[in-house]
C-alpha cells in the first residue's frame, strides 16, 4: 500500500490552522527563518515546499539566501541577530551547509526556544523528521486497526513497541534525530549504517524499515518481509529527479506498505516543522493550550 504523506499533512494542518487563528487575535503572526546555503537539489526542495505550506497556512517565511561565498562569520552573526529578534519565533539552518563550519557551531548557534528543527542540545523540540516519521507510523496502526484482522492491540504505543524496527543510517539530518527521539519515547530499534555487514539480514526479520542514507538501492524488495513497511527519509537526485533509498516500482509490488517521493515523509516533514513553529510562537504569548 502506498502511503499518502500528502492526505496525512492535510489531516495534520486542521488544528494549526485553528491555533494559527488564536494568534492572530492577539496579534501574533507565527514567523520562520529559513537561512539556505548553495544549491542542495534536496534542499531546495524543501525550502520550496516549506515556503508553499507557509503561504498556505499563514505562517510568515523570511528566506535568506546565499551562495557559496558566505563566510562562518556571517552566518553565525545572521543567526545572532534572528535570535535577538523577538518578532522572529523559529530558525532553521537549512542542512546540509556547503560551507566549511563545524555542524555542532550551527546547532549550538540557534537559540533553544527557537530551534524549530530540534538540532540544538537543549532543545524545545522535537526533530520535524521524527515526528514525521512517527505520524506515519501511527497512519500505518490506524489502517491496521481498522481492517478485518483486529488482533493489533488498540493502543498505539503499544503497538509500535511489539514491532522490529530497523534504522538505516545514522547521518545528523535524519537517522541520528529519529534514533534520538525514538530512544525518547521509548521505542527500540535497531540501527544499521555503512559499517553493517548484516543489513539484508536485519532488514528480513524486521517489521518496520526506515532507510535514512540517500543513495540508491540501499533496500530492495526481496530484503523485505510482505507485511513489512518501508518509510524512504533518505534522498539521492537521479535524472534530475529526487529518489528514494529504494525502487518504489519494487515496494509497490513487494511491501505491505510504503512512502512514495514525492507525496511521502516530504509533506509531513514540512508540516511538523510548521507545527514546531505555531508552538514557538504561542510560548511568547498567554496562549491556552
Amino acid at each position: 500500500m502506498k502511503i499518502d504523506g500528502r492526505k496525512i499533512a492535510l489531516e495534520l494542518e486542521k488544528p494549526l490552522k485553528a491555533d494559527i487563528n488564536k494568534l492572530n487575535d492577539q496579534g501574533i503572526t507565527p514567523h520562520l527563518a529559513v537561512i539556505l546555503v548553495g544549491k542542495d537539489k534536496s534542499s531546495i526542495n524543501y525550502v520550496r515546499q516549506k515556503l508553499k505550506i507557509g503561504r498556505k497556512l499563514k505562517i510568515k517565511i523570511r528566506l535568506y539566501r546565499y551562495n557559496l561565498t558566505l563566510t562562518p562569520e556571517v552566518l553565525i552573526n545572521l543567526v545572532n541577530s534572528l535570535n535577538k529578534d523577538k518578532k522572529v519565533h523559529g530558525i532553521i539552518v537549512q542542512r546540509p551547509v556547503t560551507i566549511q563550519i563545524p555542524s555542532d557551531a550551527i546547532n549550538n548557534a540557534v537559540y533553544p526556544e527557537k530551534d524549530v528543527d530540534g538540532f540544538h542540545p537543549d532543545s524545545c523540540f522535537d526533530p520535524p523528521v521524527a515526528l514525521a516519521v512517527n505520524e506515519i507510523l501511527r497512519f500505518i496502526y490506524k489502517v491496521k486497526l481498522s481492517g478485518k484482522n483486529k488482533t493489533e492491540t488498540a493502543d498505539y504505543s503499544g503497538w509500535l513497541k511489539k514491532k522490529k524496527i530497523l534504522l538505516i543510517g545514522r547521518g545528523e539530518t535524519a537517522g541520528k534525530p529519529i534514533a534520538k527521539y525514538f530512544n525518547k519515547i521509548g521505542i527500540r530499534f535497531t540501527m544499521a549504517h555503512s559499517q553493517s555487514r548484516n543489513i539484508k539480514k536485519l532488514s528480513r526479520i524486521s517489521d518496520i524499515v526506515i532507510p535514512c542514507v540517500g543513495k540508491p538501492n540501499i533496500v530492495r524488495h526481496d530484503m523485505l518481509k510482505k507485511s513489512a513497511a518501508i518509510i524512504g527519509v533518505g534522498l539521492h537526485p537521479e535524472n534530475d529527479k529526487l529518489k528514494p533509498d529504494y525502487n518504489q516500482a519494487e515496494m509497490e509490488k513487494s511491501a505491505g506498505f510504503y512512502t512514495p517521493v514525492p507525496g511521502g515523509v516530504g509533506p509531513v516533514n514540512v508540516v511538523m516543522l510548521m507545527r514546531n513553529t505555531v508552538l514557538a510562537a504561542k510560548k511568547t504569548v498567554n496562549f491556552d493550550f
